[in-house]
């Protein structure tokens, strides 16, 4: 007999698991993808769909990660990933791609994607770009790793020095309280719930919000979230030790 202890365990574990939702038009990928992001305890699969009806089931369930697997043509879709960026900015979005291609790769950076990697893929790199997307931010194909090298080249030449030299609170003067803000943010993306677990008024957290578009030269919370990633990651860090 499972008892109420043993029960609230298992239903905290589930809802402590990420969830994911996966785009596929073959039916067999989705069931070989779904099955092998079953193995790791970490991630449950809570939907997935043909890319011709996904948007709607994404914006119902709001899963943490978004796999589009064999993936083609990012001119059609990226319409509708920048609807869901802007609609849903914590969600993590990977691209599983057959036409693996390096101005394809810059497209879907530029529309918010977190993640893009070949279909030749193993299930460890699958496995292992989820890691980093959903604790880091981002993770790209290795394959990749000279053509962003090159990239980077082109753009330090236009990149001033400063940006190296100082912290991003430093260069847009956030304050301590700003940043916290902003951190919360990045986990629930709701006032309510910003002024909930830092005990101030939903008019503060909207006041603390103005103040870092402002400094940030954005205009939405995505947008803001994006520009302090790093920042917020190391602040969290720094507040929990």
């Amino acid at each position: 007999m499972i008892t109420t202890v043993e029960k609230v365990s298992k239903i905290k574990g589930i809802s402590e698991r990420k969830t994911i939702f996966i785009v596929d038009n073959n039916l067999i990928n989705r069931a070989k993808l779904r099955n092998q992001i079953r193995l790791s305890s970490k991630y449950l699969v809570i939907g997935e769909s043909e890319y011709c009806n996904y948007y709607d089931k994404v914006c119902l369930i709001n899963p943490n990660v978004l796999i589009f697997s064999s993936f083609s043509n990012f001119a059609i879709n990226e319409s509708i990933i920048l609807s869901i960026r802007k609609d849903f900015p914590l969600l993590k979005i990977l691209v599983i791609t057959n036409d693996f291609d390096e101005t394809e790769f810059l497209q879907a950076v530029n529309a918010g994607v977190c993640g893009y990697l070949s279909a030749e893929s193993s299930f460890e790199e699958i496995v292992y770009a989820i890691d980093e997307i959903i604790n880091y931010g981002a993770c790209f194909d290795k394959r990749l790793n000279r053509f962003i090298f090159r990239v980077m080249n082109a753009m330090c030449e236009n990149l001033k020095t400063n940006h190296f030299d100082k912290s991003p609170d430093e260069q847009y003067s956030l304050t301590r309280r700003e940043l916290e803000v902003a951190s919360v943010m990045s986990e629930s993306a709701k006032y309510s719930d910003v002024a909930l677990k830092l005990h101030i008024s939903q008019d503060t957290v909207k006041m603390h919000m103005s103040h870092i578009y402002k400094k940030l030269g954005v205009s939405t919370k995505h947008e803001a979230i994006l520009k302090l990633q790093s920042k917020i990651l190391e602040f969290k860090l720094n507040s929990s030790v």
